[in-house]
């Protein structure tokens, strides 16, 4: 969906939701003869937006940050549930929420092929629109410096970071103050922030400058974590309550 067609009064679901359909999956080479169930809905959509990123323009982060989502997603076998917790002035305001089927497995360095289709959907059913995107995923800081957290911000076009767990490329090295440099084939990728006795690993995604993710770690800092703990909270229950 190019950044043309996007109706910011409008809930980003209502714009896409009647766009795509399912497609069949490719019969594999190993058993060509075996019924392939389809994609999820949320997958077709998913990698029929990607394909429309490619002329899509940057978007500006504002300012002042007031509206402040974060996505996670939870699984129970082929089962996904993901939710987006949106705050807005260090409140909670709202969530989405969006349950399905993956189709693909995960794959070291592809981690947005598997949950990419289902964490967009989520925040795509908020009446709200965030202004910034936080992922349980790597952004800048990835093999190809574009992980789950740049791609998804790309297909939403939202401004977007990457706040993960643990780090899959490059080294922290001692920074100023509170913030580890992430260093990766010669350049700074993201920050190591410890916070409350847990390390994060926090990374640019889509339309967010290194000068800018400093500005959000220190500024919003504890509104994303909080909003990720909401976020993985409410997938997680999500996911234990849902008919399998």
């Amino acid at each position: 969906m190019s950044s043309s067609l996007i109706n910011h009064d409008r809930p980003l679901l209502a714009q896409t939701q009647s766009r795509y359909t399912a497609v069949p999956r490719v019969e594999t080479m190993k058993n060509p003869n075996r019924a392939i169930s389809t994609l999820d809905s949320a997958e077709a959509a998913f990698f029929g937006d990607v394909q429309r990123t490619l002329s899509r323009k940057k978007q500006k982060l504002p300012k002042e940050v007031s509206r402040i989502c974060a996505v996670d997603a939870a699984y129970r076998g082929d089962r996904v549930a993901a939710v987006a917790s949106l705050f807005e002035e260090g409140r909670p305001l709202e969530q989405g929420s969006y349950i399905g089927r993956a189709s693909l497995p995960y794959v070291s360095g592809l981690f947005y092929l598997l949950e990419g289709p289902f964490v967009t959907e989520a925040v795509k059913r908020l009446e709200v629109r965030p202004q910034l995107l936080c992922f349980d995923a790597h952004g800048e800081a990835h093999p190809r410096f574009a992980g789950l957290a740049t791609i998804c911000g790309v297909v939403l076009g939202i401004p977007s970071i990457g706040i993960a767990k643990s780090l899959l490329v490059g080294k922290a090295l001692h920074g100023e103050g509170d913030l580890d440099r992430i260093a990766y084939e010669g350049r700074t990728v993201g920050f190591a922030v410890d916070t409350r006795g847990l390390r994060r690993y926090w990374s640019g995604g889509y339309s967010v400058s290194l000068g800018e993710l400093k500005s959000v770690i220190e500024r919003y800092g504890s509104t994303c974590l909080e909003a990720m703990s909401e976020a993985d909270r409410a997938a997680r229950e999500l996911v234990r309550t849902a008919a399998v």
